[in-house]
């Protein structure tokens, strides 16, 4: 057997490792496996890894990560598939794949090509829904919601979360999920551009404050302030298209872009243009002139209107 793992969705890639480890082991045994981190090891240690026979079992399993970082390896990969014995598994594990690259299309042609990629914001309700229920617990559609929008479409993350909120209590709410969850840094900046553009002075002071709480400093903020005025500047540039299609395009989250989009319905590129020659000037100011960097950067906040 030969298996190539790839795609983003790490909780999947190592879920599906997990489970063909498991039944290896059930035959086999620990002792028949073998791990290779392909970028730090030479070529032929690899190949001979994978081309030799095990002495103390009837079967061997070879998990070869990051065989891409070895460009020996990578050239040379139909050598490697074609000296694998029968007796021998090899599963090879690259998250993030050139497509481009000969080295894919021969792992798609001559392996079993197993891809896993991030779900969609349905498709991870649904998941949400199911794991948590495994798990003896119950939540809402609505907390389900509240919970992406803090945590975003990684699943690693998300389960991880699942497991804290229920060890605190089976029933996952919304006071739980904002007790115990710590929201991304994309979550946080759309959340104070939302307060900004809306007008609500008090939920931008509170969510700034708690910013500050949390040892964030302005330097981050502002620099996570451009990087979401970036977003909407190319959201607003793809005019209709759909935020899955301007996701692909620009090699972006769907997430992120779906979180920006109703942001995005409220400005025009001229609005985001002065914003940003804005933030850009306060950036300046900083490096150059003593200035209080907080209060400068609430008072631009704090005078957005749109």
């Amino acid at each position: 057997m030969i298996v190539t793992i790839t795609g983003s969705n790490n909780f999947l890639v190592e879920t599906e490792l997990k489970n063909i480890l498991s039944d290896f082991k059930n035959l086999h045994g620990e002792i028949a496996i073998e791990q290779i981190d392909g970028s730090d090891v030479e070529y032929q240690a690899i190949f001979e890894s994978v081309s030799n026979l095990s002495f103390l079992t009837p079967s061997k399993m070879i998990i070869l990560r990051r065989g891409s970082g070895n460009k020996i390896f990578m050239d040379s990969i139909e050598e490697i598939i074609k000296n694998t014995p029968d007796t021998n598994d090899l599963v090879i594990i690259e998250p993030n794949i050139d497509k481009r690259l000969a080295y894919y299309k021969t792992l798609k042609k001559l392996t079993d090509l197993r891809e896993y990629n991030e779900l969609d914001s349905n498709q991870l309700v649904r998941w949400i829904d199911e794991e948590v229920e495994k798990r003896g617990g119950q939540i809402s559609n609505a907390d389900i919601r509240h919970l992406i929008d803090l945590t975003g479409l990684n699943q690693m993350k998300l389960s991880n979360e699942i497991t804290k909120l229920i060890s605190y209590q089976r029933r996952i709410n919304k006071e739980s999920i904002d007790l115990l969850v710590e929201p991304i840094p994309q979550t946080t900046i759309f959340q104070l551009l939302d307060a900004a553009f809306s007008g609500q002075s008090k939920q931008l002071l509170k969510i700034y404050d708690d910013q500050k709480k949390q040892k964030i400093e302005p330097q981050q903020i502002i620099a996570m302030l451009a990087w979401q005025l970036h977003i909407l500047a190319i959201i607003k540039a793809s005019g209709k298209d759909s935020s899955g299609k301007i996701a692909k395009e620009n090699n972006l989250s769907p997430f992120v872009v779906s979180k920006s989009l109703n942001i995005a319905q409220r400005l025009n590129l001229g609005d985001i243009k002065k914003l940003t020659g804005n933030l850009l000037e306060l950036d300046v100011k900083l490096k150059n002139k003593n200035i209080d960097i907080d209060e400068a950067l609430l008072q631009l906040l704090l005078s957005i209107h749109v």
